[in-house]
């Protein structure tokens, strides 16, 4: 919608994302459904045979059709009823009947369809308005409709598809052979299907896929409308004054959060990357009253953060198992838990949050370099800086 072909965005795979990506293997195209294109293969030419009416009692999807003449769905034509809101001559927005057609083994794509017509909005047409027209739904068609009070639109691949079935705009009956051209034109032919799953892609022919995606960035320029506006110029080296081309840079910070999240839990809570974490290390006290363990811990937080890790101190008053269901809701990459019989043995637990593995580590000056060597057993982050010069990540 904004940026046209220069637009990009940036996507998370996720089965659970609101975007489909198409995307090719062989070449690296990679497109949102939304814009994505395919190569269409053209039918084989025929000869255009004379149109004729079937009857075909409760047909109303290209399937049922395509069952009940047992023909395959690209030897259909799908109508489609929209209305859209578009700029008149005078710039005013006004409604116009949108009927759509697309051959019946392709999906119509309404983000192409609306850039094709260049709609403000765009929604499906009811049963009165289908009918204000002349069109019989689930039996529709070009044919014998009121052309003055509808814009018609035609995939690309329609022109090149012969004698198609089509409605007949008259319920349980549909046209054989329909030919555009010769049975109906339409005022706008533009590529308006949705690519899919297996399609070829437009760049190298090999076989797509598809997956769902969570935008969680994108850049798009804006040229110089609106540093014309402004007046935000600059000057060349032969000191011409130019307006500045603008661009737009944008992260989702709240859906990159929801994002990680997504994509980094367990049944548990949230497993937090350690490069996005809010603290690496969350410190788990079980004193319990006991003053020794607390001055422990208290002592061990002191020593974590004086050598730059960030800590979550967790010195509540509550039981164990409260404290530890917390720790691994909130996710935190590593756990380390100061109890009374840990420090009668001189030792702490570690625990790492994302694999579950647990181990003891002695008290002392190695306390440090053995958290450190958990955090970075799986290289999720190069800690040899915080090593070497005892700062913060």
């Amino acid at each position: 919608m904004m940026g046209g072909t220069m637009a990009h965005e940036f996507m998370a795979l996720s089965p659970d994302g609101e975007d489909t990506i198409l995307m090719c293997h062989a070449c690296g195209y990679k497109a949102n459904r939304q814009i994505a294109t395919f190569q269409k293969s053209n039918p084989n030419p025929e000869t255009a045979l004379p149109i004729e009416e079937i009857h075909t009692p409760g047909t109303t999807t290209i399937d049922e059709l395509s069952a009940f003449l047992n023909i395959s769905t690209e030897k259909t034509a799908k109508a489609v009823f929209l209305v859209a809101t578009i700029a008149n001559e005078h710039g005013h927005p006004e409604d116009r009947f949108v009927f759509a057609v697309v051959r019946g083994d392709m999906a119509l794509n309404e983000t192409k369809i609306s850039n094709a017509i260049k709609a403000l909005a765009l929604r499906s047409a009811t049963t009165d308005e289908i009918h204000a027209i002349g069109a019989e739904p689930g039996f529709g068609s070009p044919i014998g409709i009121d052309r003055a009070r509808v814009l018609l639109v035609v995939d690309d691949l329609i022109p090149d598809s012969p004698n198609l079935v089509a409605g007949a705009n008259k319920v349980d009956y549909h046209l054989g052979h329909v030919n555009y051209g010769r049975d109906y034109e339409a005022d706008i032919i533009a590529d308006i299907t949705a690519a899919a799953d297996g399609h070829p892609c437009p760049a190298c022919g090999g076989k797509m896929r598809s997956e769902r995606g969570i935008e969680v960035g994108n850049i798009f320029k804006l040229g110089t409308k609106y540093s014309e506006v402004m007046d935000a110029t600059y000057l060349d080296e032969q000191n011409t004054s130019h307006p500045m081309i603008m661009g737009c840079y944008g992260i989702g910070v709240d859906r990159l959060l929801a994002t990680v999240i997504e994509l980094h839990h367990d049944e548990n809570g949230i497993c937090w990357p350690l490069s996005v974490a809010p603290f690496q290390i969350m410190l788990v006290s079980l004193a319990g009253g006991n003053p020794e363990v607390m001055r422990a811990a208290d002592t061990i937080y002191e020593t974590l953060t004086e050598a730059g890790l960030d800590v979550l101190y967790d010195d509540r008053d509550d039981r164990a198992g409260v404290k530890f269901n917390d720790a691994d809701l909130v996710g935190i990459p590593v756990r380390v838990t100061v109890g009374v019989r840990g420090i009668k043995q001189g030792i702490v637990e570690l625990k790492d949050r994302r694999t579950g593995h647990m181990e003891d580590i002695p008290l002392g000056e190695g306390l440090i370099d053995d958290i450190l060597q958990v955090l970075d057993k799986e290289g999720r982050i190069i800690l040899d800086g915080l090593r070497e010069e005892n700062m913060a990540f």
